[in-house]
């Protein structure tokens, strides 16, 4: 092989304009050498050297390769994402400066609980995290579930001691004090995940009491996005005062903050207990917030206790438990008549005034019920989400409209979603009426609606009757995206006559893509095909609407629809 090459041939470095020509060159010559009919393994091994610095994969730019690493490695690195992105760092130099160069894949690391005496070293954890440059840094602190713990291993990794009666490992092991108290670095994220109480409360009064650097200028106190992820087993005893610790040591800087609140079931022998509990945190704490996500199952006193005082909210998102699992329905309904939750009422609702997002998840139909102690002038998002429990959902329509009503906010929506994750006709009522249209068509701003799961069809064969009323100014004339998922089968068999008639009505507007998801038996298929690929052509030509027909989640039916001519866009 040429030596004005062999640099090349010993790394992965790209070769220059000029060395390309050459080595081209090169290529052609040894290739004229070689007959058909003769096999040369030398000469062979050499065009193949060659062929290999020629290679696509040595242009690719520096900085593809650290998104390519970044979309490998996990965004929180833990010790098995850190072995193995060292691992990526090792294979050449220009991978190694690529990964250094990539500040994301070095913003957030995550820890657990270290086997007694083991700790981590701390000049390694602030040299990890300095590579991340400018960018937003992030320690999570995470304990395993304690159904994870194998028993017979006592070097286990992941649980702090005081899981089977030691001490709490934030006394013992300092270095994650001194990161927050007195390291380099400004964290903007700190992360407790699967944390027993105590433990968590033990680490933030770690912070607080440490002497050194002044309190104003720790890691600790200038944070900005907190998360509590609360655990707790009734084997512990459950929920108690102490438990609470927690919340009373938030830093004020904090803006975001996520709570995950331990199941009801888990923390409490009885109601009794749950309603004394509290959530203490600081009204001056709550009342900076800008974002809010909070799992709670305990019930809305809670919850509307704390929103009442957190009058810089933008975005907030409720869960209220496990979908599928309705622990507290009927503890709902009574706190809807506890003294502060009527005055709440009385008043209209706790008024969140800057709030644009919500989305409100799970826990029967909470998240309708929930709508009537809140009120939000300015809101744009909406995503409601229920596992449509039978015993206490009213309906939809009412309910959503007198939300809207009170809060003043139809014409500043612009994203509705509306979900479920039960299925059945007999919830068909329960979610809609004959004035769900007129509801739809109020939202003159609306410009991405989407139905998940819900009975939408008898909406689109009724409900469209007043769409030529003058008041309604037009059905949804910004709309750009109408999505339809799993809609349909409630019903015998696809039928998407009631949707072209009612797109008609709403004439041209705006361009709008429609997306159509669906599982469908292998018998429909070909009538599906015929009349969708029919009414994407008219909806194309007569209102400008692209429409895009995709398979369910149904692995089966999934892959005959990418085999058939169904498959497609427009």
């Amino acid at each position: 092989m040429d030596s004005r090459f062999l640099h090349l041939l010993e790394s992965n470095i790209a070769p220059t304009p000029l060395e390309v020509v050459a080595i081209q060159a090169e290529v052609e010559r040894l290739t004229s050498k070689t007959h058909p009919t003769q096999h040369d393994p030398e000469l062979e091994a050499t065009l193949e050297r060659y062929r290999g610095i020629l290679s696509p994969i040595r242009q690719i730019p520096s900085e593809i390769w650290g998104e390519i690493f970044c979309f490998a490695t996990p965004v929180v690195v833990d010790s098995r994402a850190k072995d193995d992105l060292i691992d990526l760092c090792c294979v050449s130099s220009a991978w190694h400066e690529a990964a250094r160069h990539a500040h994301a894949l070095w913003a957030n690391i995550r820890l657990v609980p270290l086997p007694e005496g083991r700790q981590y070293i701390y000049n390694n954890l602030v040299s990890w995290l300095a590579r991340s440059g400018d960018l937003k840094k992030g320690l999570e602190y995470r304990s395993n579930e304690w159904w994870d713990y194998d028993h017979e291993d006592d070097e286990e990794e992941g649980f702090c001691p005081c899981h089977s009666g030691g001490s709490c490992m934030w006394i013992e092991d300092p270095v994650v004090t001194r990161l927050l108290t007195e390291g380099p670095l400004l964290l903007h994220r700190v992360s407790f995940q699967n944390m027993y109480p105590r433990c968590v409360g033990n680490a933030m009064r770690s912070f607080q009491v440490a002497k050194s650097g002044s309190p104003s200028t720790q890691p600790w106190n200038r944070i900005q996005e907190l998360e509590l992820n609360i655990h707790t087993e009734s084997w512990q005893g459950g929920w108690d005062r102490s438990s609470e610790l927690p919340f009373r040591l938030i830093p004020p800087s904090v803006t975001s903050l996520l709570i995950c609140l331990p199941r009801y079931r888990k923390a409490f022998d009885d109601e009794m207990e749950c309603q004394r509990a509290k959530i203490d945190i600081a009204p001056a704490v709550l009342g900076q917030l800008t974002s809010l996500v909070l799992v709670c199952e305990w019930g809305p006193l809670h919850i509307a206790t704390m929103l009442h005082h957190c009058r810089n909210l933008e975005t907030l998102r409720l869960e209220f438990g496990p979908a599928g699992i309705c622990t507290r329905e009927l503890e709902f309904i009574h706190e809807l008549d506890d003294p502060f939750i009527r005055r709440v009422q009385v008043e209209g609702g706790i008024h969140l005034s800057k709030l644009h997002t919500l989305r409100i998840y799970d826990g029967a139909q909470s998240p309708i019920l929930f709508l009537q102690l809140i009120k939000t002038p300015a809101l744009r998002f909406l995503d409601l989400e229920t596992t449509g429990s039978a015993s206490i959902c009213p309906n939809w329509t009412e309910a959503l409209d007198g939300f809207v009503t009170r809060s003043g906010c139809a014409r500043s929506i612009q994203s509705l979603r509306l979900a479920s994750d039960s299925r059945g006709y007999s919830l068909e009522k329960r979610y809609f009426n004959e004035k769900t249209g007129l509801f739809l068509s109020s939202l003159s701003s609306l410009k991405y609606l989407t139905f998940t799961n819900l009975p939408i069809v008898p909406v689109l064969r009724t409900d469209f009757q007043n769409i030529e009323d003058p008041l309604n100014h037009g059905w949804h004339p910004q709309l750009q995206s109408l999505q339809f998922l799993h809609c349909w089968e409630y019903y015998p068999s696809l039928n998407f006559d009631q949707l072209l008639i009612s797109l008609r009505k709403r004439g041209r507007q705006a361009p709008c893509l429609i997306k159509i998801e669906e599982c469908v038996e292998c018998a429909e298929l070909q009538d599906a095909e015929h009349q969708l690929r029919t009414m994407s052509e008219l909806l194309r030509a007569e209102l400008g609407i692209s429409l895009c027909f995709s398979p369910g989640i149904e692995t089966a039916l999934a892959q005959t629809f990418k085999n058939s001519s169904l498959f497609w866009k427009h």
